[in-house]
């Protein structure tokens, strides 16, 4: 079988978002049909170690900071590490020496951070097949989510000079593949990977997949309505509490809005106030294992504001035989593209599918087989040959 190299910038037990979570996964399962799979992985110190069978090759981050650990950094330095991201030819000679030892057929970029867009030349120029994973902006955007404000139409100025040079090492790359549609596209649109094919492959989410449910709130006439993740204003939770405040109190007083993640201490405290000037019961959850939220509601709600190139949490819902309702951005609808009832743009619309769905007069349809793990591997060894 073919020897990959997956890399990325922070590797388990170094875990900072779902993009870590892919990666591993990723890994783990293209070793389980047969690959020979190690990972290349920025971290504090050179070192390797084995995880589950897989060889792990950290090498310590050469800028002035490692992103992974990127809080109270001053404007000054985020400049600084941004300039040098861009071709970084200092990790891009350590990722070379890596590469010319375990000398593998593939290299996959998984997240591109720390590792710099050099790592796609440094690995053509040794003969290595190129594929990168769209997980995020961060090849357009500095805060890697094309938002300030609202939705970016466009590479701002203040990202247009960090983009140049990505948008040329691109062109490096054999295969890029979007975790959606939508971040392939806008990638593509402005002329990034121009020689390379493009294909979508999901993130594998689902670890179990439920054939029903014990837990069902309609049964007490008390409808619990979920919300998992990170707490931000850019997450627009507070649209939540807007549409069940539109319910008649019919509805309203046998809602209970359940809220579990952590972050923005003061968006928590205004949340709360809206809540409790609306007469909403709310309850602030913490941070708590997803399946512990999913398996407490009857309805999931995904109210983003920014373009999130995936939804983990929709497929980690829908393996539990959580319903969901989302708003129109980024990547979400297509994972939902069996359930238009379900999608919004405005409060009011979200308010009309929870007073529908009280009311079962639209339904949920579970249609899982593209999100299966073994469907996504498929897909991998299509293309990975």
């Amino acid at each position: 079988m073919k020897k990959i190299v997956i890399a990325c910038r922070a590797y388990y037990p170094d875990v900072a978002g779902g993009g870590e979570i892919s990666t591993r996964v990723l890994a783990e399962q293209l070793a389980s049909v047969g690959y020979n799979v190690e990972v290349l992985a920025i971290g504090n110190e050179t070192y390797t170690n084995v995880q589950n069978g897989i060889k792990i090759n950290r090498i310590k981050y050469r800028n002035i900071y490692w992103s992974y650990n990127n809080k109270n950094i001053s404007v000054v330095k985020k400049l600084i590490w941004h300039s040098l991201d861009c071709n970084n030819f200092l990790i891009g000679e350590m990722i070379s020496n890596v590469l010319k030892e375990i000398k593998p057929d593939i290299l996959i970029t998984s997240t591109i951070e720390d590792l710099s867009s050099i790592i796609w030349k440094v690995a053509k120029n040794q003969g290595i097949r190129v594929m990168h994973i769209l997980r995020s902006y961060s090849l357009i955007c500095v805060n890697a989510n094309m938002f300030k404000k609202d939705n970016c139409e466009k590479i701002c100025t203040t990202c247009k000079p960090f983009s140049i040079l990505k948008k040329e090492n691109s062109k490096y790359v054999d295969d890029v593949i979007g975790i959606s549609e939508f971040i392939l596209n806008i990638h593509l649109t402005y002329g990034y990977f121009k020689n390379a094919r493009s294909h979508v492959i999901y993130n594998m989410c689902m670890d179990e997949i439920l054939l029903e449910r014990s837990y069902n709130g309609f049964r007490e006439n008390k409808i619990a309505i979920g919300y998992l993740g990170r707490i931000h204003k850019t997450k627009g939770i507070e649209l939540i509490v807007e549409a069940v405040s539109g319910l008649s109190d019919s509805y309203k007083n046998n809602i209970l809005i359940k809220i579990a993640g952590n972050g923005d201490e003061d968006y928590i405290s205004e949340l709360a106030h809206l809540a409790n000037a609306k007469n909403i019961k709310c309850s602030f959850e913490g941070v708590i294992p997803a399946n512990q939220l999913l398996d407490q509601i009857d309805l999931l709600i995904v109210p983003s504001k920014w373009n999130e190139p995936f939804g983990r949490v929709v497929i980690e819902s829908l393996g539990r035989r959580v319903p969901v309702a989302a708003k129109r951005v980024g990547g979400i609808p297509e994972l939902l593209n069996d359930n238009e009832d379900f999608l919004f743009n405005t409060i009011e619309e979200l308010t009309t599918i929870i007073m529908s769905y009280v009311n079962k007069s639209i339904n949920f349809n579970f249609n899982l087989s593209r999100f299966e793990n073994k469907r996504i591997i498929d897909d991998w060894t299509k293309i990975l040959g």
